[in-house]
């Protein structure tokens, strides 16, 4: 391995690796993320390359073509991530095949708010919606409303057990 002036290792040219903060991990939008979710953001997390958040070009079919997936699961991990505030839309993509493609024809670029925006201004600070994001628990799920069975405020009976 080479290293710098500093005695520091560097990275053979073209090695880029990328960090998941424990921050974002531990936060409760992270923890909220389904399999597909978090593997769209680290697809998009990996096109990062420290200067173009706000210009990070990923369609849904490519998207499609990395996670080697349908379009369903990816059309929602896309609304999840946007949902919970890990990304937002820098510039919507469009698609003109009529109009030849050029700049009317590009993908959907987009911010990861975990960065501050590079394009088209850099700011310096970033945003991190998703540290303030806060789950919502409208589905009921099984037994929500029931009663307690057994314990020390309802003994069970011989016909419960």
């Amino acid at each position: 391995m080479t290293h710098n002036r500093r005695k520091r290792s560097k990275l053979p040219k073209g090695e880029r690796f990328f960090q998941m903060h424990q921050w974002l991990v531990l936060s409760a939008a992270w923890k909220a993320t389904n399999v597909y979710e978090r593997a769209l953001y680290i697809e998009l997390k990996q096109r990062y390359n420290g200067s173009n958040n706000g210009e990070i070009a990923l369609s849904r079919r490519e998207a499609e073509a990395a996670m080697n997936c349908s379009d369903k699961p990816v059309k929602a991990a896309f609304k999840g991530l946007l949902e919970k505030g890990f990304i937002k839309v820098a510039t919507r993509g469009s698609f003109h095949w009529k109009k030849g493609g050029g700049p009317s024809g590009r993908s959907t670029r987009w911010i990861l708010t975990e960065y501050p925006v590079d394009y088209p201004v850099r700011s310096l600070s970033p945003e991190r919606d998703f540290m303030r994001w806060k789950a919502v628990h409208t589905k009921k799920t099984r037994g929500d409303e029931s009663t307690p069975m057994g314990g020390r405020e309802q003994p069970m009976t011989r016909a419960m057990g």
